[in-house]
């Protein structure tokens, strides 16, 4: 939710001088700080796609799920991975997104990975526009599927925390928010019907590293998103030799949503995502990996 938008910034190109709202573009930049923000876009395209065309396109499609592993570890406690996000035009950095595999655990009785993720407005643009978002998710070490899924929101004064606990063929989803602190509660309590391997925001960037991908192959897997169960396609290309810092010269995999959104992934059995891009009206958001670390 973006409300109240302001604080307009001026560029100027070779026809003269013009504003653009740069409190609304920091908007819309922040929203994109979720990896899986620009993937679970997705799903309002896909769920209308109707007609022949679309039933052999899904002929070509694999469910991720009966996909083999990429490693029989795939995931590295400990791995703690800082992105920085920018905008083509705008000369200072928007924001940040750190993703941290915390720990190993028993959780439910099971044993899962502890892995947490919070993106948040850098401190120049936080004196016109405050956003932080913190979810967590815990993971069965077995196959990767989520058991339980938690994400709190501060937009502003907005603020929202969501809540999913996954079970057998079903999710409890409730959702908690707030327009103002002055204002009461809203409450969204439901129980979805979920098909085996459904994803959560989070664990879904994991589930997608953990998975053997070839260039030239589509795949698909059920996300929760805004409380409803979609159906996410990605594609994946083979990609070019990027510098990252603290990698050096690595060999990418580009994996390409249908609303053209990129995720880079490091060709090998990590799958690191090392950048993303989106295209946007303001021009085009970059985030890059910025610091890979293991801290337990």
């Amino acid at each position: 939710m973006f409300v109240d938008f302001g604080a307009d910034f001026f560029i100027s190109d070779a026809s003269g001088v013009y504003s653009v709202n740069y409190v609304k573009c920091l908007s819309i930049i922040i929203l994109l700080l979720g990896i899986g923000s620009p993937l679970s876009q997705v799903a309002s395209d896909e769920s209308q796609s109707t007609g022949h065309a679309a039933n052999n396109q899904a002929k070509l499609e694999i469910p991720l799920v009966n996909v083999a592993d990429v490693a029989a570890q795939p995931l590295i406690v400990g791995e703690k991975l800082t992105y920085s996000i920018k905008v083509s035009w705008v000369p200072v950095s928007a924001g940040r997104r750190v993703d941290h595999i915390e720990k190993k655990m028993v959780f439910n009785r099971k044993s899962v990975y502890h892995i947490t993720s919070e993106a948040k407005t850098s401190s120049v643009a936080a004196r016109i526009y405050r956003f932080q978002n913190r979810q967590s998710t815990f993971l069965n070490t077995e196959d990767l599927h989520p058991i339980s899924f938690r994400n709190q929101l501060q937009d502003k004064k907005y603020t929202a925390r969501v809540e999913i606990k996954f079970k057998d063929g079903k999710a409890e989803y409730e959702k908690i928010s707030q327009n103002k602190p002055t204002e009461p509660e809203k409450r969204d309590k439901k129980v979805l019907e979920i098909p085996f391997g459904t994803q959560d925001e989070l664990s879904m960037i994991y589930f997608l590293r953990s998975k053997k991908l070839e260039p030239g192959k589509t795949y698909f897997f059920p996300l929760i998103s805004k409380a409803k169960v979609v159906k996410i396609t990605v594609s994946v290309t083979r990609g070019e030799v990027l510098k990252v810092k603290g990698l050096g010269r690595v060999k990418t995999l580009v994996v390409t949503t249908s609303h053209g959104y990129r995720l880079w992934l490091t060709d090998n059995r990590r799958h690191i995502p090392v950048r993303i891009e989106a295209e946007v009206k303001m021009g085009k958001m970059k985030a890059n990996l910025e610091k890979l670390e293991f801290v337990k």
